[in-house]
């Protein structure tokens, strides 16, 4: 599955993952993430509707750089406030686009209780 899939599609006790104050979310990867999990969960959860299909949700703002760097208001996303440039803007939306579309497992460690993004790098 890809990373946007697991932030809203995977629950754990009906909680999606950075909803969870159970659980903690831990990256495995070789390659990094340009953003957190917690900053992609925040972007995500302003554009797309947690739990839905594909068809209910316009994927444009995950797939498509050059629509997110047009219609994505960045001041609710940008911690810093610092994306206002169009060149800031397209660099910050390849980045979101690279992140939430990398393919990973979700690993629930009920153990340690972790839930493991295991990245194909």
């Amino acid at each position: 599955m890809k990373l946007y899939q697991a932030l809203t599609q995977v629950t754990v006790n009906g909680q999606y993952l950075n909803d969870s104050d159970t659980y903690r979310i831990e990256t495995k990867l070789k390659k990094p993430l340009h953003f957190t999990t917690s900053q992609l969960y925040q972007y995500i959860n302003t554009v797309l509707r947690p739990g839905s299909r594909h068809d209910q949700n316009n994927l444009s703002f995950v797939v498509d750089a050059a629509f997110i760097a047009e219609n994505y208001d960045f001041t609710a996303f940008a911690a810093d406030n610092t994306l206002f440039t169009l060149e800031d803007k397209v660099a910050a939306a390849r980045s979101i686009v690279a992140d939430l579309n990398r393919h990973v497992s979700v690993n629930i460690d009920d153990d340690s209780r972790a839930v493991e993004l295991l990245f194909v790098d």
